[in-house]
């Protein structure tokens, strides 16, 4: 009878066991410690056309514009090398204008004819910026980004996908493809985070072009006075020109 009661005993920790297992491997999977900056990260644009952004919607269109167009004006403000990937044709359309109006300093076109984005002149191109870092974005989470960060990752790169310039057309789906792009080693993140960590400072060179994105696609934007009573502070209207 005792070697039952053991012999369930350990059975009943099999599953205990396999828990800690999962969570020792997930706290060895941190992502890249060093901060985003203008100096070691691309910018990468993924299928942002006009043939594919109506069958977006886990979330409302407004929103999903406001965030590809906030995203765009990463490229004229830190002025970094920039992919844009994507076919021009009768099916796709042609590119946003949200990505067309802002999206012009240092860019490469990349023709996408496979599910990923990440093609040998896509390689040679990144090997050319000498980054490590891949911020990326594309028209469907699920589809262009998943399956291009996935070979970012492969090949050895630091990828953070900006999840909210992302949809598809299934909330369901695009959690499995954030989970799997995440389990796969990417580091998931928001435009305003990915904006605020590449500028950092709001008094730096690049604080009046962080203050104008915010202010006009952050929905929650309190930039420009303030009420702050910190000592020997004055909020955001220190910066202010």
């Amino acid at each position: 009878m005792m070697r039952g009661l053991l012999l369930a005993a350990l059975f009943a920790l099999i599953p205990t066991m396999a828990f800690a297992d999962v969570q020792a491997d997930m706290a060895v999977q941190r992502g890249p410690a060093e901060r985003l900056t203008p100096d070691n990260t691309v910018l990468v644009y993924v299928d942002y056309t006009t043939g594919l952004d109506n069958l977006m919607n886990t979330m409302p269109g407004a929103v999903y514009k406001n965030n590809i167009e906030a995203f765009a004006k990463f490229n004229p403000l830190f002025k970094m090398p920039t992919a844009i990937l994507g076919t021009e044709n009768d099916y796709y359309g042609t590119m946003l204008p949200e990505i067309t109006d802002h999206v012009s300093y240092d860019v490469r076109r990349f023709p996408r004819h496979t599910m990923s984005g990440y093609t040998a002149e896509m390689a040679e191109w990144l090997r050319e910026s000498g980054r490590t870092n891949v911020l990326i974005g594309g028209i469907s989470i699920d589809n262009c980004t998943t399956h291009t960060a996935l070979d970012l990752l492969h090949a050895g790169y630091n990828v953070y996908v900006v999840v909210d310039v992302s949809s598809t057309n299934s909330r369901l789906i695009e959690d499995v493809a954030i989970t799997r792009v995440v389990q796969e080693g990417a580091t998931p993140i928001g435009w305003l985070a990915a904006l605020t960590e590449l500028g950092w400072w709001w008094d730096g060179p690049y604080g009046q072009g962080i203050r104008e994105i915010v202010a006009e696609h952050w929905a929650a934007s309190t930039v420009g006075p303030v009420d702050d009573t910190t000592p020997g502070q004055g909020g955001l209207e220190t910066f202010a020109d």
